[in-house]
């Protein structure tokens, strides 16, 4: 009984600390299970993408645990250092180990219940909305779920548990192993001596960022686009952490010895309360910076790959239905066509048939092309793919002119417009640029960009295709059947026959299960995010109440006091946006180039969609910011 009265009393006195613990912890169980039970969905396996989806909310759902660990373990830290001095009193006054033990036993109870049936019942309420949103996104009405999945209850209260079991270890063997007098001066910290190796680190930090940087500026869109990216992604995490504990202190330290600059009265208080705050919250400033470097860059991705499916869609096949042969279609081929499109009502309309060379994949060194052949000999350096057309060709589909020269030619290049002396297969051509080209497509559904290029005549020697499009009326509820059953009835496979209707449908499957995880993903890092500045402005709080008495004996106006102290705060927390604001910038150049092998070239879009998420976080974060400076401001002025 007595146990449980001190818990009661320590909740009530730390309500202000408990109180957005279990608001986030209970929001991050919603999260875990609303993954668990839309993962379970039986009718999302049956789509023609279930696979895709499955991948994609499993890839998420492995990401939230880990999210949940990380934010746990960080929480229960915090939570350990706020109650170090009660549990010390505790022990000064006669508590033993076990009494201790029992007691942090409870309180990991506690919490573990009250988040559960906190969490999972928020979860159930807004899992059927989720599934809502995700239905809404797929464009699929056949999708049904159950208003509560059980088995999705029952693994996400296990591995709340779980993790909650492992939070109850540590803090056992922390007990086991204290020292009552240490827990009870723990606020009393020695200022650190920073010696060679803290140097280094602060300078290997920003050499780990100045490389990260350095591969996604020189990203190519080749099959190891996605390799150097995630290598940038390891190089920018230990850059970040080493730069905001280490770099941060060591340029404030080259500051303090700037003597005319640092005895300034305005300069020394800030630059010694920044080194402080510097060396004691370094590594949560670094989380908090790289977790907003992640909200933007999945927030980002994923709405880009979305909002541009469109565009996408035409970059495979401008028209309704395009089609490519070895040969022309027969005749038989063609009845099939007008039989299909009868069958379904289907009115066909500027049908169009012309011969190009098959595409030759290689990559662009310089100003020459080199051709590796067709899509079984690449390697790592194939970045793109060569199709050619002739001018009677390129006049006929656009209406546009093209008095061409044997040794003159065009390129529609949409990854990268190329111009002047340009060397294909040991040919010289005299190159301009075109930046559209009405009948370019991707005949091979390839991630490498293909280039077309219109010349006087085809070279001989280079095999060829035959490629047929047309553009259809029909109501948009039937028209993905028109196109499955005019492949089946052609006897083609899919690399040979490309309809809208049926990779718009396809894409909206696969990039909405992206955008669902990625804003579930976003939701719980924002979380975390916002718990962290949270609790660091708390322990800023009690800080500063010393540091507030202190200024003030020394002859600072209550005023001077405040606006330097909160100035500080301020400059100390706007840190780790600007580094995740920066690090976004850096990264758009490697996404581009990953989008680029996803056939998404519209950088004017990827720019508008990366301000506004930017400008939204930002926001918010000023609004966490705010609104967790009140909290502040109660604690330092001891209300």
């Amino acid at each position: 009984m007595l146990f449980i009265q001190l818990l009661n009393s320590s909740f009530k006195r730390n309500l202000r600390v408990y109180g957005p613990y279990l608001l986030a912890t209970s929001m991050i169980v919603a999260i875990n299970y609303i993954f668990a039970a839309i993962s379970a969905n039986q009718s999302l396996k049956s789509l023609g993408t279930g696979a895709v989806i499955g991948s994609l909310l499993k890839l998420g759902s492995t990401f939230i645990i880990l999210v949940t660990a990380a934010f746990l373990l960080y929480v229960n830290r915090f939570l350990w250092q706020q109650r170090s001095q009660e549990i010390g009193l505790y022990s000064m006054l006669g508590m033993t180990s076990k009494n201790l033990s029992l007691l942090t036993v409870l309180e990991k109870c506690y919490l573990l219940v009250i988040s559960l049936v906190a969490g999972l019942v928020t979860g159930v309420i807004f899992e059927k909305l989720a599934f809502l949103g995700l239905n809404r996104l797929l464009e699929i009405g056949k999708l049904h779920q159950l208003w509560a999945v059980p088995g999705a209850l029952v693994k996400t209260a296990g591995l709340i548990a779980y993790f909650f079991f492992i939070l109850m270890a540590i803090d056992l063997v922390k007990i086991h192993f204290m020292k009552p007098t240490s827990l009870w001066h723990a606020s009393a910290m020695v200022p650190k001596h920073h010696g060679t190796m803290f140097s280094l680190a602060g300078g290997l930090g920003i050499a780990m960022l100045a490389g990260a940087y350095y591969i996604t500026l020189t990203t190519k869109p080749k099959i190891t686009a996605l390799n150097h990216f995630m290598l940038a992604v390891i190089l920018v995490v230990i850059g970040t952490y080493l730069l905001f504990i280490a770099g941060s202190v060591l340029f404030l330290n080259w500051l303090r010895h700037q003597s005319g600059f640092y005895y300034q009265p305005r300069h020394f208080i800030a630059i010694s309360g920044m080194r402080q705050r510097m060396e004691q919250n370094g590594a949560a400033l670094a989380t908090i910076c790289l977790l907003c470097t992640a909200v933007l860059v999945i927030l980002f991705t994923a709405l880009t790959l979305y909002t541009g499916i469109q565009n996408t869609v035409h970059s495979y096949t401008p028209t309704d239905m395009t089609i490519v042969t070895n040969q022309p279609l027969s005749s038989a081929q063609r009845q099939v066509i007008k039989h299909t499109a009868a069958d379904h009502h289907a009115k066909l309309s500027q049908l169009t048939s012309y011969q190009a060379t098959t595409a030759q994949f290689g990559y662009w060194k310089g100003q020459r092309f080199v051709n590796q052949g067709a899509l079984s000999k690449m390697n790592t350096d194939t970045s793109s793919s060569l199709i050619m057309v002739n001018a009677n060709t390129y006049q006929r589909l656009t209406g546009s002119h093209a008095n061409l020269t044997a040794k003159q030619a065009l390129l529609y290049f949409p990854a990268k417009p190329r111009s002047g002396r340009l060397t294909v297969n040991g040919q010289i051509y005299q190159t301009k640029a075109i930046h559209r080209l009405s009948f370019a497509f991707n005949p091979n559904h390839s991630i490498y960009t293909p280039a077309f290029m219109v010349v006087k005549q085809l070279p001989q020697g280079l095999p060829t295709m035959s490629v047929t499009s047309f553009n259809y009326q029909l109501a948009n509820k039937k028209r993905l059947a028109f196109e499955t059953a005019l492949q089946q009835n052609l006897g083609l496979p899919n690399s040979q026959v490309t309809g809208q209707t049926t990779i718009t449908a396809l894409l909206k499957q696969m990039y909405g299960g992206l955008v669902f995880v990625g804003i579930l993903i976003s939701l719980a890092l924002g979380i975390t995010t916002t718990i962290v500045i949270y609790f660091k402005q708390i322990s800023e709080g009690y800080a500063d109440q010393q540091r507030f008495t202190t200024m003030q004996q020394v002859g600072l106006s209550e005023r001077e006091t405040t606006k330097s102290i909160h100035s500080q705060v301020l400059m100390v927390f706007m840190l780790p946006i600007i580094g995740a604001i920066v690090n976004l910038l850096f990264a758009l150049p490697a996404i581009r180039q990953i989008m680029i092998q996803l056939s998404f070239y519209n950088q004017k879009a990827m720019v508008i969609i990366a301000g506004t998420i930017t400008l939204a976080l930002l926001a918010i974060y000023l609004v966490i910011y705010g609104l967790t400076t009140r909290i502040y401001q109660q604690i330092v002025e001891k209300r």
